[in-house]
């Protein structure tokens, strides 16, 4: 059995038949595994993928595909801030005040994107970035990277509502999108991809296009 490794925040979160995760799953013909973890940073993606690479099943892994979060998130493995409450909610606003620093992110974050080459040397690799905070720096990464940021996308979708951004994941009947997209763009994305990576032309190329206006999907 092969499989391919898709995992960060909640762009790939829902990995049923009709999202983008499982649709580009099966466009290779590989079984899915890793996880998008839901308004977290980076680091819970490091725990996952440094585990996996102690683990015999790292090398039935046939390619990568790293799901890009904001650089700016809170760097921890505390799970607590992904809840939604006023106090939660508080002490991020604190934090962000008076604590955060962009400058200590952004390096912690180009060290990660190094230690990732580190990790997946010998390993076919995608990269998607979902926020403009990292594009002065990812291309730092190895392998096939789409630079243009999914968030931008996202957003125009729903134009701009930025409370739908935000309760899109609850269980709703009003709410048609996981992995803040349509059914119809989970669909495109998936395509996008695995278009894309099909006739790349080098390892470290570039994606700049905008899947939405991908031809012929």
């Amino acid at each position: 059995m092969s499989y391919i490794y898709i995992g960060g925040d909640s762009f790939c979160k829902y990995r049923g038949d009709q999202d983008w995760p499982k649709q580009l799953a099966d466009l290779f013909g590989y079984q899915i595994i890793g996880r998008g973890f839901e308004g977290a940073s980076w680091w819970h993606t490091r725990q996952e993928l440094q585990s996996y690479t102690q683990h015999q099943e790292f090398h039935k892994i046939e390619l990568f595909v790293i799901c890009h979060t904001c650089s700016q998130r809170i760097l921890t493995n505390n799970c607590v801030l992904q809840n939604r409450t006023d106090q939660i909610d508080h002490a991020r606003e604190i934090y962000y005040k008076y604590i955060h620093d962009c400058q200590v992110n952004n390096w912690a974050t180009q060290n990660w994107y190094r230690e990732l080459n580190t990790w997946l040397a010998n390993k076919r690799v995608i990269h998607v970035q979902l926020f403009e905070s990292t594009k002065d720096y990812f291309n730092i990464l190895n392998g096939l990277k789409f630079v243009h940021p999914l968030t931008p996308i996202s957003l125009e979708e729903i134009k701009h509502n930025p409370g739908l951004f935000m309760r899109e994941h609850i269980v709703d009947s009003g709410i048609a999108r996981r992995n803040h997209f349509t059914v119809e763009s989970n669909k495109k994305l998936a395509k996008f991809i695995y278009d894309k990576y099909c006739s790349a032309i080098t390892y470290n190329e570039e994606i700049t296009d905008n899947f939405q206006f991908h031809p012929g999907v």
